[in-house]
């Protein structure tokens, strides 16, 4: 039972998500998770909250 949860589980994800990679300096991200950890935010809030404040203001423009 447990593989075809996972299974289920990863089709639906595969559905309606899309993975983004990035690669940035080291000391970039301690610095960053390091802040983000202390504000008590996870990386993806982060990153979403970046793309929706992106996406909000040229649509103001």
């Amino acid at each position: 039972m447990g593989r075809t949860s996972s299974k289920v589980k990863q089709k639906y994800n595969d559905k309606v998500y899309h993975q983004v990679s990035v690669r940035l300096q080291k000391e970039l991200v301690e610095q960053w998770e390091s802040q983000i950890a202390q504000d008590g935010i996870s990386k993806a809030a982060f990153i979403r909250d970046a793309i929706v404040r992106y996406l909000q203001k040229k649509t103001e423009e």
